[in-house]
């Protein structure tokens, strides 16, 4: 990006550009995202406009995101105990996240990685082209990609 700036009389054009480096959106929500995957235990309250409309919860480390998605699971098939190929994808999941712990060597994520925004506890905004509004709170995966715009923190309830 290149900026003019005023300057006294005489100055010359070479002396009145001055250049800012830029850094890409998704390089900061990239930047901010790593809080999150550096520990399990940390999330960012985030909000997230996509194409589909907006997402707003908390950003979480991948593992925490794959033991929440086998919660939800089981939680959503707690009437039905013989809807074994749902605790099959429970147990799954929970694997998953396993194998992905801050115990396993490899955790730390280089920012350059990071490509995609894990939610647990997220609402869904959609867009008026979209479909009905999703009112539970659930687990939402979110590409960098589909990230038009963001913010750090939550929409006032």
């Amino acid at each position: 990006m290149t900026v003019s700036a005023d300057g006294p009389d005489g100055m010359t054009d070479a002396q009145r550009v001055v250049t800012v480096p830029e850094l890409s959106a998704p390089s900061y929500l990239q930047a901010v995202l790593s809080v999150a995957y550096r520990d399990e235990r940390n999330s960012v309250p985030l909000t997230v406009a996509t194409p589909a409309g907006l997402v707003f919860g908390n950003a979480v480390h991948p593992a925490s995101w794959l033991r929440r998605l086998g919660e939800q699971l089981r939680h959503l098939t707690a009437d039905d105990p013989g809807n074994t190929s749902a605790q099959a994808m429970a147990t799954m999941f929970e694997e998953m996240a396993e194998g992905r712990g801050d115990e396993r060597a490899g955790n730390d994520i280089p920012v350059k990685d990071i490509h995609w925004v894990y939610f647990t506890d997220a609402l869904i905004v959609p867009t008026a082209a979209a479909g009905p509004n999703y009112v539970q709170p659930a687990c939402w995966q979110v590409a960098l990609r589909d990230v038009t715009g963001w913010t750090i923190g939550l929409p006032p309830e």
